[in-house]
C-alpha cells in the first residue's frame, strides 16, 4: 500500500471527516446536491474530493494573498522625466513597463545604526559614517527571504556556494555589485541638497530624503528562446534588463512618526529584435499576463521589506 492511500486511509477514518461524509449523505439523500456530482458520494470516498483537499488551501491562499497585495499597494505614476526611466542605450532599449508601489513605515525603523561600510575602493572595510535610511530600506528589500533565495540560487549558478553575497547589510554605495554581481548600484542620492517632490509629476507631495538606482542586465543565454520565437512570428520577447529604484519620502501633511517608502521598477525592452536586426524595430513586448506576475511579484517583494522594517 502506497504512502498516499495510507494517508487518505487515516484521513478519512477521523471523527472529523465521519461526520461531515455522513452530513454530506444525509444532504445527498435529501436532494440538496442534486446536481453536483462532487457531492454524490461521501467526503474523500472519490478522486476528485481528495484533489478538491489537497489544491483548495493553496488556491484559497494565492487568491486571498494577491487580493490583498493588489488593494494594499496600489500602482502609482510617476512621470517618464524621473532618472529611473533613463537606460543606458535609449536608441536600443525602450521602456514600455513601469511600476511603482509605496507603503508607510515607522520613522525608527529606518534609524540608522552603527556599521561597517565597504566603500569599495582598495581599502576594504573600513569605519565610516552611520548607516542612512536610503541604506536601510534598500537592502530590506534585498534581504527578504524570497530574494536572499534567489540570491543563493544565484550563488549555486555561479560557482559561489550556499551565498547570498552582498545584499547591502553593511552599507550602499554607487559601484557595489548585489546578490553576485547581478544588481548593480549606479545612483545614490541623499541629504538635504534633494528637490521637493509634486503630486502631478512625481506622486507625492513632500521631501525626498534618498534615493538608490540599481540596475540589472540578463544575458543573451536568457533572451535568446524569446528572440528567436519573435523572429518567427511570435507577438512577444523577453525583457533584457531594468532597474529598481528605491525612495525615502517625508510626506507633507503625513502621519506624525511615519514616512513614505516607494520601490519602482522600470523594464527594458529591445527596440529591434537580436536574431533578426535586419528587419529593424518590431514594437513587441511581453505578454500581459507575464506583466501582471510581474507586478505582482513586485508588489510581494514590496510587502516582504515593509514587514521586515515594522518588526525591526
Amino acid at each position: 500500500m502506497t504512502p498516499i492511500k495510507v494517508a487518505v486511509r487515516i484521513i478519512a477514518s477521523s471523527t472529523l471527516v465521519t461526520r461531515l461524509s455522513s452530513t454530506f449523505i444525509g444532504l445527498q439523500r435529501n436532494s440538496t446536491f442534486k446536481t453536483y456530482s462532487t457531492f454524490s458520494k461521501p467526503l474523500l470516498s472519490s478522486r476528485r474530493s481528495i484533489l478538491l483537499f489537497l489544491i483548495g488551501p493553496p488556491i484559497l491562499y494565492l487568491t486571498t494573498t494577491i487580493t490583498r497585495l493588489l488593494y494594499q499597494y496600489p500602482t502609482t505614476d510617476i512621470e517618464r522625466s524621473h532618472p529611473v526611466y533613463k537606460s543606458k542605450d535609449d536608441s536600443r532599449f525602450k521602456q514600455l513597463y513601469g511600476h511603482w508601489f509605496t507603503a508607510r513605515v515607522p520613522v525608527k525603523s529606518l534609524i540608522p545604526s552603527s556599521s561597517l561600510r565597504k566603500d569599495g575602493n582598495e581599502t576594504g572595510n573600513k569605519e565610516a559614517k552611520i548607516k542612512t535610511p536610503i541604506e536601510i530600506w534598500t537592502s530590506a528589500l534585498f534581504c527578504t527571504p524570497t530574494l536572499s533565495l534567489e540570491a543563493i540560487g544565484i550563488g549555486i549558478a555561479t560557482g559561489n556556494g550556499f551565498k547570498t553575497g552582498d545584499r547591502g547589510e553593511k552599507g550602499v554605495y554607487v559601484g557595489q555589485e548585489i546578490a553576485h554581481g547581478v544588481f548593480n548600484v549606479i545612483s545614490l542620492e541623499e541629504g538635504n541638497t534633494l528637490e521637493t517632490l509634486r503630486e502631478d509629476k512625481d506622486g507625492v507631495n513632500g521631501k525626498l530624503i534618498g534615493r538608490t538606482i540599481i540596475a540589472y542586465d540578463l544575458p543573451d543565454s536568457l533572451t535568446y528562446l524569446w528572440e528567436v520565437a519573435a523572429k518567427y512570428g511570435a507577438p512577444w520577447r523577453h525583457i533584457s534588463g531594468g532597474r529598481h529604484c528605491f525612495e525615502v519620502i517625508e510626506e507633507e501633511g503625513g502621519k506624525e512618526g511615519e514616512v513614505m517608502v516607494r520601490f519602482g521598477c522600470v523594464i527594458d525592452m529591445e527596440r529591434v529584435n537580436r536574431q533578426d536586426r535586419a528587419s529593424g524595430e518590431d514594437g513587441k513586448g511581453m505578454p500581459g499576463f507575464y506583466v501582471w506576475l510581474h507586478e505582482v511579484y513586485a508588489r510581494w517583494l514590496v510587502d516582504g521589506a515593509v514587514r521586515r522594517l515594522r518588526r525591526a
